[in-house]
Parts: structure tokens; sequence; C-alpha cells
């Protein structure tokens, strides 16, 4: 008996190993393989996304492009007409087009003075292959054409712009608002209390609940969340009915933009840097029923801040930026309710003329607002002491400053492709832990702006001594 009892436990030992290591392997590899699938995916989606550039990006042009201009004689009708067959090289074959036409057709005037053109001329414009084909009755109007492209279609000069734009923000906010409440003031059917009390409720509840409205409200009028900050001071009583709180709130802001995007861009042409955000306005409406309350609602409206420039240079080496600066931003009007709206300023300079190299500053883009406004009961809120239950203030000082520095250059047209590579490379690289200190620990990016400016320095330094 005892042998086979044995035998049993051994079975059963075994049976239960067996069990427990099937539900492990089977468990435990159902987790490997599950991890090994998604690390698969996962190199499989990096190996899509890696940049791979081409070993060789500069494939010739075919050699059509490069033909010369050909002028073709053809017999038309009995007709002889010459056609020109010209690639434009360094524009736009439509830019070029309305040259032509400008400079070739006939002007008439009819009797009244209106001017309109008759050209002599066929013109067309062929934008897949930047192509002009022009058609003229004689050979002489065709050769007036072709040197006229000639002198034209020249490679313009473009420029380099690097804008530094600095916006700063600073505001102090102090806001006090006042709530009394007095039941059964000289008699039983006198009371004093907030006339705007939410949903008809009492006010000593409304206060124990935090939801009340203040009899002599600040800034909660413009902002509904200003009802759930500040300290309140003052002596609420539940067994009598008598409540007189002080809510005070001080707030300071400090806010600094800095954008320092580069631009390249052709001469004559414009460049363009735009951007918009969508910010949260809260309309409130009070709604007359049988308790009167405020219904807020939030919408989002576009703010947008852009800055359109398009340079001219001069044959004597100076340039002209043209700027249209759009500025947008959310304000607070001066008045009781104070509600918030979007405005916009916008700055166009269209002359000037500096040198290469040297800096447009446009500033002095400077605003000052200081508002005020204090509510009470007349008479009872000029009273010593007394009158500051019976009024609140609410006050704000802000001031803005923008400046904008615009720095043109003549460009190189372009940028090395192995420093164009290693630079993307460089930025697609997963962040090391080194780098997610230095980005904890200077928050506000003055050495890296360091390290970068020593690294320009060290470039334009390499530059220079290649050119010698």
């Amino acid at each position: 008996m005892s042998r086979g009892n044995q035998k049993i436990g051994r079975s059963q030992w075994l049976i239960v190993v067996a069990t427990a290591a099937a539900v492990v392997w089977v468990g435990g590899w159902g987790s490997v393989s599950a991890q090994t699938d998604t690390e698969r995916e996962a190199e499989k989606a990096l190996r899509d996304l890696k940049i791979d550039p081409r070993p060789e990006p500069n494939i010739p042009m075919p050699e059509i492009y490069k033909t010369p201009p050909e002028i073709v004689e053809h017999t038309v009708g009995g007709v002889k007409e010459f056609r020109l067959f010209y690639f434009c090289k360094y524009h736009t074959s439509e830019d070029l087009r309305k040259i032509v036409h400008d400079q070739f057709a006939t002007k008439i005037f009819d009797p009244k003075g209106k001017e309109t053109t008759v050209p002599s001329y066929t013109v067309s414009s062929n934008s897949a292959t930047n192509q002009l084909i022009v058609r003229c009755p004689n050979r002489e109007d065709i050769d007036a054409i072709l040197e006229t492209l000639e002198y034209v279609d020249v490679q313009p000069v473009q420029v380099k712009i690097d804008c530094l734009i600095s916006e700063i923000y600073a505001d102090k906010t102090f806001d006090r608002e006042t709530t009394i409440a007095i039941e059964n003031l000289l008699g039983e059917e006198i009371a004093m209390k907030p006339a705007g009390t939410a949903y008809g409720a009492d006010v000593r509840q409304l206060v124990l609940d935090d939801a009340y409205l203040p009899a002599f409200p600040g800034a909660s009028l413009r902002e509904v969340a200003r009802s759930r900050m500040g300290l309140n001071i003052g002596y609420l009583s539940t067994t009598h009915a008598f409540t007189a709180l002080v809510d005070l709130l001080e707030s300071r802001g400090y806010l600094k933009i800095l954008m320092n995007p580069t631009l390249e861009v052709v001469n004559g042409k414009t460049a363009k840097v735009s951007s918009t955000q969508k910010v949260p306005l809260d309309r409130i409406t009070m709604r007359s029923t049988q308790s009167d309350y405020l219904e807020t609602k939030t919408e989002y409206v576009d703010v947008v801040d852009s800055l359109e420039i398009t340079p001219h240079v001069f044959a004597d080496g100076y340039i002209s930026l043209e700027t249209d600066i759009v500025l947008g931003s959310k304000n607070t009007p001066e008045g009781v309710k104070q509600m918030l709206i979007v405005t916009k300023k916008e700055i166009t300079n269209k002359e000037n003329r500096i040198r290469r190299g040297e800096s447009l500053i446009i500033g002095g883009m400077r605003k000052n607002e200081e508002f005020g406004v204090a509510r009470g009961v007349p008479i009872l809120k000029d009273i010593p002491l007394i009158g500051f239950l019976f009024s609140s203030e609410d006050t704000e000082q802000r001031a803005v400053e923008t400046i904008f520095i615009l720095t043109p250059t003549i460009s190189t047209g372009g940028v090395p492709r192995e420093e164009v590579v290693e630079e993307v490379k460089r930025k697609h690289e997963p962040s090391s832990p080194e780098d997610l200190e230095k980005s904890m620990t200077d928050i506000f990016g003055s050495k890296a702006r360091e390290e970068e400016q020593q690294l320009r320095a060290q470039t334009s330094r390499k530059s220079r001594g290649g050119t010698r």
C-alpha cells in the first residue's frame, strides 16, 4: 500500500509540475512572442521612416532643356511665319510671357482715350517644361523678342533674411469682491442681501456651497473662474442671518516670446511666416427665468500673427525690405463687464534702404494699459472703513512691447547636401539622457543658444579660411 501510495503521490506531483511548466511555457512564450512581434513591427516602422538619401541627388537634366533657342520658319496658308522655342533659364515662362506681351503689343487708343492692345504675334507659355513659344509674321520681330529675352532672363539675386521677433507681456491685477447679506433688518420683512443670487437660493447656503454671487463683484464679471479663486475674509453666521465676506485676489503675470525664423526668397518675391492659434473666448449670457443665472459658452476664434517680407536689391548694394506685420492678441476692453475681445495690430513699411548685413529694427510697439472699476452702494461706499463692505474694486495694469529685427544678406543660393543630411539626421536622433537632463536644467535654453552661437562662429571661421 505504501508503495502504491508513493507511486500515486509521485504521479500527482509529476502531473502538477507538468501542468505548471506548460502554463509557464505557454504564458511566457506568448508574452515573448508578442514582445518579439511588437519589436519587429517597431523596427520595420523605423526602417521605413529612416532617412535614406539618394547616393547621387544631382541627376542631370535632359539634354533638350540645354539646347539654345530655336527659330523655325513655317508656311501657313501661303504666308510665312516664324516661331521661337525658348526654354526659360532663371524665370518662369508665365513671367516672361507677360514681359513679352507688354513690350511688343501694339497700343491703340479709341476716340474716348481708352487703351487697347493688339499684338501682332501670339505667345504661349508651357509651365510643365517652363518654355515659351512665340509666333511672329516676320524674322525681325522674332529676333527682337529673342534679344529681349536674353537680356531679361538672367539669374536673380536670392536674399536671406534673419528675423528676430521679441514680444514681452506683463500684467498686474488686483481684485476685491464683497458679499454682505442681513436678514430681518429692523423687522421681519426688511432685509439687505445681494440682488444676484444664483437660482434663487439663499446667500448663506450659497456661501456654504461655494456657489454664491457676490453683492459687489469684481473681476468675476469678466472671468467666471475668478469666483473660484481668492481669499474670503469676514463673518458668516448660519444661526443668525448675517453674512459679511470680502474676497481678495492679486495676480502677476510675465510672458516673453522669442522667435528667430530665417527666410530665403528671390529678389522681388514675397516670403511669409504665419502662426495661428485657436483662442477660447467665454461668452456669458444672463438667463432670466424664475431665478436669474449666468450661462457661459466657450467659443474658439483664430488669432493670427504673420510676417510678410518682399526684398528689393538695388545695383548699389543696398536692400529694401517691404514688410507687412500683423499681430493678433486677446485683450480686455474697458467697461463694467469687460468682456474679452480679439484685436489685430498691423504694421506696414514700404520704403527703406539698408546695407547688406545691417539690420532693420521695427520697434516702438509699446502699449501700456491701466484700468480700474469701482462698484458699490452710493454714499455707503464713500464712508471710511465701513465703505469697504459696500464696494468692490477691479484694477489691472498691462504692458506689451514688440520688437522686430530684420537682417538681410545676399544668399549663397543653397547649402551643400552633406551638411543638410547631417543636420536632418541630428534633428531626428532620439534624445539621450544627457540631452534630457540639459533640457530640464536649462529651461530657457540659454546654454543651447550659447552652443549654437559658438558653432556658427566656428563654421564662419572655417568658411573664411577656405576662401583664403
